[in-house]
């Protein structure tokens, strides 16, 4: 979820996390200690103590940390030998250095699942495994796409609670305008996002079809290309976790993209793009009524009701379309989900591991949550809130339960490729190298 926290809940990559991936070997052998003491462990409290656990969570200091804090007095209450004491901690790498310290809090909440390959490969982080068959967890409640992501070589290190995905949001106002109806294959969206382009005597961009790369890391989010890969029928890893950049449906995604950006003028997009308002603001590209198409998740018209209820009301969203050539990847979307995570070295990890079940699995206290901050439940099924009125809404809950769903395999170099991705696909977009040699040019091993 959370890379730059803000009012809302939203998908994210972390810089911080990123960066965990180069320095796992420098920090193997701090965590060979900390997991001895680990496997020591604390004696469990005798029946009736009380345990107090620590929790560092990444939803920040605003409306998202006092919806926590009311969950965790809801479960102090049915657990009244348990006091729950949260802190904002939004850096990774002062919760790693906790972690290799051997001073960890007993729980963290994750702002997204990036860091868990590398984290896991290093002993940073509880295997929740058997945490989970002694307490014979459920976890078809789950939506599963959501539950993989949570999952390093077969074995669990998370469990995950609210979800984030994408769908394309359009402006329909701007659709009318232009006589046009929203795309049915990538093929059309690139049609109509030069159609819905226009500039002034200058040449400069008045109005932006649709870009591609935006949002994405710049704003806190995850790298398009990797969805856009999935709705060409693309796959980034083989059979075994190896990644595979230069499946050719990934180079097709990657031209794709290319085609948009030169139809309209690679500069002209740029030049609009870093002119615009910050993001999720009253004078980014969407809220301000001058881009007619993002590919982006259910906050970003949650944010627009808030600054331009105008705008708001002129925006839909129907799942991604699939590429002509693989009609059935239609809906493809990265999702993931912020996953509750038990250091290793916690004081209490049983008292850790009861609550974050108990949190991730309650179907109430899930739906309060996704009301809230407008995420999409982890759970396949919860109660209604009202959220679920709204039709969008309504659509991207469709998208995160639809086939069309995927979550990045975690692996101890997964973060570290994905990130690759990302600046192969910039190479491309912003200065003209060709998709298949940019793709090749990420390691692999």
């Amino acid at each position: 979820m959370i890379a730059t926290l803000t009012s809302r809940g939203r998908r994210g990559t972390s810089p911080d996390g990123r960066r965990m991936a180069r320095r796992s070997v420098a920090i193997a052998t701090a965590l060979v200690v900390v997991g001895g003491l680990a496997a020591c462990g604390s004696p469990s409290p005798a029946a009736g103590d009380k345990v107090a656990l620590t929790m560092w969570q990444q939803w920040g200091g605003g409306h998202e940390r006092e919806v926590l804090d009311a969950l965790i007095s809801r479960y102090e209450a049915e657990n009244p030998n348990v006091t729950i004491t949260e802190t904002p901690v939004t850096n990774n790498a002062k919760i790693l250095a906790a972690i290799t310290g051997g001073n960890p809090p007993d729980v963290v909440h994750l702002g997204s699942s990036l860091a868990l390959g590398s984290w896991a490969s290093v002993g940073a982080l509880t295997d929740l495994t058997p945490y989970m068959a002694s307490s014979k967890l459920d976890t078809s409640v789950y939506i599963q796409s959501a539950l993989s992501a949570m999952t390093v070589e077969g074995k669990t290190y998370g469990l995950p609670f609210q979800a984030f995905n994408a769908g394309l949001i359009y402006n329909t106002k701007l659709f009318a305008d232009a006589g046009l109806q929203p795309p049915t294959t990538l093929e059309e969206l690139a049609t109509a996002a030069k159609a819905l382009t226009k500039t002034d005597e200058s040449g400069k961009i008045t109005q932006l079809g649709f870009a591609p790369n935006y949002p994405g890391p710049d704003q806190g989010q995850t790298c398009p290309l990797i969805t856009y890969g999935y709705a060409f029928g693309g796959s980034w890893f083989d059979a075994n976790g190896k990644p595979t950049p230069t499946d050719p449906k990934n180079v097709a995604a990657l031209t794709w993209e290319k085609s948009i950006y030169d139809a309209i003028g690679p500069d002209k997009v740029q030049n609009f793009l870093s002119s615009a308002g910050s993001y999720l603001t009253g004078d980014d590209p969407l809220e301000s009524g001058k881009v007619a198409m993002m590919f982006d998740g259910p906050w970003s018209i949650q944010y627009a009701k808030d600054n331009s209820p105008e705008v708001a009301a002129q925006l839909a969203v129907v799942p991604l379309p699939a590429a002509a050539s693989s009609p059935s990847s239609v809906g493809s979307t990265y999702i993931d989900a912020n996953p509750q995570i038990i250091p290793s070295g916690s004081k209490h990890p049983q008292e850790a591991y009861d609550f974050i079940e108990w949190m991730t699995t309650n179907a109430q206290e899930t739906a309060t949550f996704s009301d809230a901050i407008a995420n999409i439940p982890q759970l396949k099924s919860v109660p209604s809130y009202s959220l679920m009125d709204d039709a969008n809404y309504k659509t991207y809950v469709e998208i995160a339960n639809g086939s069309g769903a995927r979550s990045w395999v975690q692996t101890a170099s997964s973060s570290t490729y994905g990130t690759n991705l990302c600046q192969a696909q910039d190479a491309v977009l912003l200065t003209g190298e060709d998709p298949a040699t940019a793709l090749a040019a990420i390691a692999t091993s």
